[in-house]
């Protein structure tokens, strides 16, 4: 118990320049998913985004009164290509307003986590945002129907995590976290990035494509570009904010 105090009390260095590296390296892989030899590595990228992505679903979901069936991320480059998807999550809703909100909540949660581990960062807790990024895993273990690989995932933290208690040593335990941290962050930063371009090319693009913006113009009216906008605007705006906070005030 002492040791996990002394783990969330101990502040880490926040180093943007990690970040917009392990961003960079997001993006070159994302764009290069088709070759066999990316494949798989933007996989394992873009796993902890995806996660993201579907959990806001299915948070926003909950929020407005909806019911939780299923949560999957597509591990399979091949299904990936044929379905055109990287995850999903299975909701049910009660109303028209709930639908909505649940179809929002997929493209506020990716930025909005990347603010919060920003800043939690720079008030000195990113430990505490780790560590909710652990919580989020586990709630996606115990609802997914496909527990092959998350199962997998869950011995293999449940193996680094013991080897961490017991090598005993909180400076050390503080330099993983201080990766997965960072690694964290420069995915979220990554797909945020990845994400406004692609909502930019499904908004004009002349193909029939099922996506959240479509389902949103059919169950609103508005139409596509009303939604895409407000989704940019809401990125840019948290990328303003990032930089005013954590590099104009320093």
């Amino acid at each position: 118990m002492q040791l996990i105090k002394d783990i969330l009390s101990t502040s880490m260095t926040l180093h943007l320049y990690w970040v917009v590296l392990i961003a960079i390296a997001y993006l070159f892989v994302h764009r290069n998913r088709h070759k066999p030899s990316f494949a798989i590595l933007d996989i394992i990228l873009n796993y902890i985004p995806v996660l993201t992505h579907e959990f806001g679903h299915i948070l926003f979901n909950k929020i407005s009164g909806g019911h939780t069936e299923d949560l999957v991320i597509v591990t399979s480059p091949r299904e990936r290509i044929q379905t055109s998807r990287q995850g999903f999550a299975v909701t049910r809703a009660r109303s028209r307003v709930t639908m909505i909100i649940t179809t929002l909540g997929g493209y506020v949660m990716p930025p909005l986590m990347l603010a919060v581990g920003l800043f939690a960062g720079y008030y000195h807790y990113p430990s505490l945002f780790v560590f909710s990024y652990l919580g989020i895993f586990i709630y996606f273990v115990l609802i997914t129907s496909r527990k092959g690989i998350p199962i997998l995932l869950t011995l293999l933290l449940g193996v680094m995590i013991y080897g961490l208690i017991q090598n005993g040593q909180p400076e050390f335990i503080v330099i993983i976290l201080s990766l997965i941290y960072h690694f964290i962050l420069g995915v979220l930063f990554g797909e945020l990035l990845q994400s406004t371009w692609t909502i930019i090319t499904l908004t004009f693009t002349k193909h029939v494509i099922d996506w959240d913006g479509l389902a949103l113009r059919q169950l609103t009216g508005i139409p596509v570009v009303i939604f895409s906008l407000l989704w940019i605007a809401f990125n840019v705006y948290i990328v303003y904010a990032i930089i005013t906070i954590l590099l104009l005030q320093n």
